[in-house]
This record gives C-alpha cells, sequence and structure tokens, in this order.
C-alpha cells in the first residue's frame, strides 16, 4: 500500500462572486478564471475545519477557521463578505487544491468574536462533493 501524507486543511482563499470572470465544472475538476486575486482567510494554522453532510439529494457544506487579528479593519472585512456571495478554495488533507461553492451554489459567511479570535464559518448548499481545482 502506498503512504502519503495527511494534514490539516490549509490555505483558505475566499473570492467573492463578482471576481469571477469564467466558471466550470468537468465532473470533479473546476476550472475558474479571477479578476484580481482571492483574499487570503487569514485562518490560524490549524484551525480550518471542513465538513459535510446530505439532507434529501443536496451536500450541506461548511468550513469553520479562526483568525486572530481581531480588529475594526479585520471585522469591516468581515462585515463585508457576510453580505457577499463566495466562493472558497482551500488545500486538503492530501495536499489537494479544493473548490468549495460555486457562482450556482454560493457560500455564506457569518463570524463571531469569542476567546480573542473571529470564529469565522462559511457555508452552503449543492449537488456536488467539493470540486478539485485544475491549474
Amino acid at each position: 500500500m502506498d503512504r502519503f501524507t495527511v494534514s490539516s486543511c490549509h490555505s483558505l482563499k475566499i473570492i467573492p462572486l463578482a471576481r469571477i470572470s469564467r466558471f466550470a465544472r468537468f465532473g470533479p475538476r473546476v476550472r475558474m478564471m479571477l479578476l484580481g486575486e482571492a483574499v487570503d482567510a487569514e485562518a490560524v494554522p490549524g484551525s480550518v475545519k471542513t465538513s459535510t453532510t446530505t439532507d434529501a439529494g443536496k451536500i450541506k457544506k461548511k468550513i469553520t477557521f479562526e483568525r486572530s487579528d481581531v480588529s475594526e479593519a479585520a471585522a469591516a472585512l468581515l462585515e463585508m463578505f457576510k453580505a457577499l456571495r463566495l466562493v472558497a478554495t482551500y488545500v486538503d488533507e492530501s495536499g489537494k487544491r479544493r473548490v468549495a461553492g460555486s457562482p450556482d451554489w454560493p457560500l455564506s459567511l457569518d463570524y463571531a468574536t469569542e476567546g480573542g479570535v473571529f470564529t469565522v464559518t462559511l457555508q452552503g448548499e449543492d449537488t456536488r462533493p467539493d470540486g478539485f481545482l485544475a491549474e
């Protein structure tokens, strides 16, 4: 049996739908073209957790993470994201770049301040699992 490294999810980036000029899904692969750059979520290392549940053919997705920069500027950014429809990219436990959400099935963001950090939740529904980002 081949061995491979398993780590926690990391490198979470948030993309407002307005920055996506093209989005295409081919089976499990996703290709995206962005206008500008994705926004680094600045997640505390080891805090990014992904989960999915299935209900009546829909996959409910949830990504939670902590952000240590509790400041007015960070709160303003999170407030802006709270009002937008979003897509997220991350590196999964086996080192593959993944995409959560899509223009048709966007994610929403909510956050709270707890224990000196922002606790942030991205969540949404989809009919397909998170895709693999094609380079």
